[in-house]
């Protein structure tokens, strides 16, 4: 990592991190990856190797990913307890977009 500010050092991780498990979704065909993630990022990430995945980590100045969730589902997140209600919440949502998907 050629980083040394430490914000860029932690999107470099974030991002590092977030595209591994977009991987592993991919290879083991995890349900909720066509919810959590845009079909063209697992196309691009499936076949990367470890070493091309570190070098787009470290080349993207900022974060990578984001959440397929609308701002009146985020917010609600927010206003839930955190734990199980929460995660049930997120369970529906997520759901729902497979859904809408298929």
């Amino acid at each position: 990592m050629s980083s040394t500010n430490p914000l860029q050092k932690d999107i470099v991780t974030l991002n590092r991190r977030y595209l591994l498990l977009v991987q592993q979704m991919a290879t083991t065909k995890h349900p909720l990856l066509s919810a959590s993630v845009p079909g063209w990022l697992t196309l691009k990430v499936r076949g990367m190797t470890l070493e091309e995945i570190d070098q787009l980590a470290e080349d993207m100045i900022a974060p990578c990913f984001h959440m397929n969730m609308n701002e009146v589902n985020f917010e609600r997140v927010q206003e839930l307890p955190h734990g199980s209600r929460r995660k049930a919440y997120m369970t529906n949502v997520l759901v729902s977009q497979t859904a809408s998907h298929a």
